[in-house]
């Protein structure tokens, strides 16, 4: 059996498919930590968490994602099915800093209230700020 040499990657949004490319790796931030593939990687499924996703080595794509699944299939095909996801070149710096500073503010605020669906809702809009931040800083 011949060893795979590159990864198909679709990083997907429920807008549409964000990117289609062949590359040499993927580094993503998954819930237990970041972690990377390489081609001839064995098929597994694993939850994400808002941050950086990074698409190859050489020709480096940097996008911001929020929360979702990324799967590699037997064939060594890699999908990414995320909230949202944007190019770290489109993303507005200070924008997304300052919806960080208003979401951190706001978390702050929280105190001993109940940890319901609003805080999930606000950790998730802290997590995909913090993203956007992130893909411009590197």
């Amino acid at each position: 059996m011949a060893t795979a040499t590159f990864l198909g990657v679709n990083l997907v949004t429920p807008k549409g498919v964000v990117a289609h490319t062949e590359t040499d790796s993927v580094a993503a931030p998954g819930e237990q930590g970041e972690f990377e593939l390489l081609p001839g990687h064995v098929a597994m499924l694993t939850a994400l968490r808002p941050g950086v996703l990074t698409i190859g080595t050489k020709a480096r794509a940097r996008y911001a994602v929020s929360s979702g699944y990324l799967r590699v299939d037997p064939a060594g095909a890699v999908e990414i099915l995320v909230e949202q996801a944007v190019p770290a070149k489109d993303i507005d710096q200070t924008a997304a800093q300052n919806e960080l500073k208003s979401a951190e503010a706001e978390l702050g605020k929280w105190g001993d209230k109940p940890q319901d669906g609003d805080y999930k809702s606000l950790v998730q809009r802290v997590g995909w700020a913090r993203a956007r931040v992130d893909a411009v800083a590197h």
